[in-house]
């Protein structure tokens, strides 16, 4: 898809906006639901977790693939059956009449939203000038904000008055929609001509991705022979997809790409970004209710003032970026979210509203900063036939380095609990203020990426 005409322009932004909203929605309006789908379809907390977890899984697993296909055989068509395949998915979630059909429907789900957050990005890329790029990546970053700010205020609102279904079938008109938009506006894609799609390639990144996230998903709980042996099948498999695409004729990732300076810099700024942030989302509820003493519903409140300042500041700083350059936005951006994480550790107990809330603004605003900036320095490094894989790799930087960051904080604070601690105990403060002093590590190294990065070289 090439430069197109400003108003066109606008429609493709509201388009893509339309795929990542009903994405990020649904991946935070499942959790309120949890606790009544266990009583609802007479299940246990064990199998529910698989309903996040299949979902997470999928979507991590096939990003790749997804960027691929989109780069073979048009980003549009790929996007388009995303939308159906979401929607097709929320349809058999919403129906589902047993936990094993749910997770299998959330499998479904997780396909298309898969596609929708691979793909999006990339639309976005080569529809608007370069110049525009980093002011619009900041818009869809509102859309995400967005999205996991209605999350839990819709989904608590659905599951009380309509019930549990209705928090997929909520994606239904959504996903006509956008189906529906993606027929009329997203066409012309360009396609890289006759080659072969990798699908060695991709099972084995996808037993990779499996086998590291269920490990993740056990560190800081106790090891067992499961919990070493997914480490080691990881290996294995990431092995193997190396020793493969660099044989392969049409690899499902070209390995030139990590050569690029500008790429694997901005790359692993956004994965250790998101590392820093997931590990403080895990630890802040635990502060805010069991050490300060507030109560849920003001522990929302406390924390959701960094999504809606990401979602204000988003298209600002990535105005900055489009006007100064990635590297100055991107850099402060993150020195300021590391030195909001880390005020953190001066709290105790008694911490006040005011003590919390300028804490959060500021990671939001240093957040809001660096996110459109690396974005666009990522999807903007390497060839524009190239550009469905580098949004796949965006994607998936953000979606290891949460579940990292989660399973780091486990780890760091396990650390501290005694082996007798009694069962539904919360960790401690101690435990709490090592996670902050210790992602504070992760963001300098961050910064060290960010501002070390190199020009755009294609």
């Amino acid at each position: 898809m090439s430069v197109i005409g400003i108003d066109r322009r606008w429609q493709v932004t509201f388009t893509i906006s339309i795929g990542v909203f009903m994405s990020t929605l649904d991946a935070s309006i499942v959790g309120i639901s949890l606790p009544t789908i266990v009583r609802s379809l007479n299940t246990d907390l064990k199998a529910v977790a698989w309903v996040v977890m299949a979902y997470l899984i999928v979507i991590t697993g096939c990003l790749l693939l997804m960027g691929r296909l989109a780069d073979l055989f048009g980003r549009g068509k790929i996007f388009l059956l995303g939308f159906l395949t979401f929607t097709l998915g929320s349809t058999l979630c919403g129906f589902s009449p047993a936990i094993d059909f749910l997770i299998g429907s959330r499998v479904i789900q997780g396909l298309g939203a898969s596609a929708l957050m691979a793909i999006g990005p990339a639309i976005i890329t080569t529809a608007f000038p370069e110049k525009d790029r980093g002011q619009t990546l900041g818009m869809i970053g509102s859309v995400v904000s967005l999205g996991f700010i209605t999350g839990p205020l819709i989904g608590g609102f659905l599951v009380e008055h309509l019930g549990w279904r209705w928090i997929f079938f909520i994606n239904l008109p959504i996903g006509i929609m956008g189906t529906v938009l993606c027929l009329k506006i997203l066409k012309g894609d360009g396609v890289a001509g006759r080659m072969h799609l990798d699908l060695p390639g991709a099972l084995l990144f996808f037993l990779f991705v499996t086998s590291f996230l269920l490990f993740l998903n056990r560190v800081g709980r106790g090891g067992t022979h499961f919990f070493w042996g997914w480490i080691v099948l990881a290996l294995i498999c990431f092995g193997w997809f190396i020793s493969i695409e660099r044989r392969s004729s049409s690899p499902l990732v070209d390995l030139k790409i990590f050569k690029k300076r500008l790429f694997i810099s901005s790359l692993g700024a956004s994965l250790l970004s998101f590392w820093l942030n997931g590990a403080h989302n895990f630890v802040i509820p635990f502060f805010l209710q069991d050490i300060v003493g507030y109560s849920p519903s003001e522990t929302g409140m406390l924390i959701f003032p960094v999504a809606l300042t990401v979602m204000v500041m988003a298209p600002i700083g990535g105005k900055v970026s489009d006007r100064a350059g990635v590297r100055v936005p991107a850099t402060l951006g993150l020195i300021l979210t590391s030195l909001a994480v880390m005020s953190f550790v001066f709290l105790k107990g008694e911490a006040s509203y005011y003590d919390i809330l300028w804490r959060q603004v500021a990671l939001g605003v240093g957040i809001g900063f660096f996110n459109p900036a690396n974005n666009s320095a990522i999807l903007g490094s390497l060839p524009k036939a190239n550009v469905g894989v580098a949004s796949s790799f965006l994607a998936l930087a953000r979606n290891l380095g949460m579940v990292i960051g989660v399973a780091f904080a486990e780890m760091v604070i396990a650390f501290r609990i005694p082996a007798a601690l009694p069962a539904g105990e919360g960790p401690s403060l101690e435990g709490i203020q090592d996670v902050w002093r210790l992602v504070i590590v992760i963001g300098l190294v961050a910064i060290f990426l960010s501002w070390g990065r190199g020009k755009k070289e294609i």
